[in-house]
């Protein structure tokens, strides 16, 4: 199950209702032995119509430790995250109204939604092993899953960072 608290406060929890009230995070469990049809209702309620599955180990994966200090740099996306941990386990750190890094430990059968615009990153924990689902608005032509980076330092200024900044009354604060 789920566990979200604060990265710096480990003994400090966040509730499900306030990462989605707060900054729109949203989570659902899904039984990952019979997942397919509850997928497909979601799928059709947001308008996803391109899934992958990714493979976070070694033996799928083979180059895993160069591409996770990619997932863990800060960044965010022009669309919504949608993730499904099919097996295994893994972190994703997004940023409170605070600019404060909130953990939140995902595994098997942990459905997250991050919403356009919110910093994030994410990582493997010790058991260095993960299958994921991502799922991909259907207006798409090709799936898109592009990462912009905060260090760029234009991101504050990237349609979808203001949207997210107004609709959740953040302070914007520079890196």
């Amino acid at each position: 199950m789920v566990r979200a608290y604060y990265l710096e406060q480990a003994d400090k929890s966040v509730s499900l209702e306030e990462l989605e009230s707060t900054i729109g995070v949203m989570y659902t469990y899904i039984d990952h032995h019979d997942y397919e049809g509850r997928i497909q209702e979601i799928c059709k309620e947001r308008g996803y119509g391109h899934r992958s599955m990714v493979y976070l180990f070694k033996e799928k994966m083979p180059n895993i430790d160069e591409m996770l200090p990619k997932f863990f740099e800060e960044h965010v996306h022009e669309f919504e995250e949608i993730r499904y941990i099919v097996d295994g386990s893994g972190i994703f750190d997004v940023r409170d109204k605070q600019d404060e890094w909130i953990r939140i430990h995902v595994e098997a059968g942990d459905l997250l939604v991050l919403p356009a615009g919110i910093y994030h990153r994410f990582t493997l924990d010790e058991k260095k092993y993960a299958i994921a689902m991502r799922l991909f608005l259907e207006t798409m032509a090709e799936p898109v899953w592009t990462p912009f980076n905060r260090n760029l330092g234009t991101i504050e200024e990237m349609p979808c960072r203001k949207t997210y900044v107004d609709k959740f009354n953040l302070s914007v604060k520079a890196i």
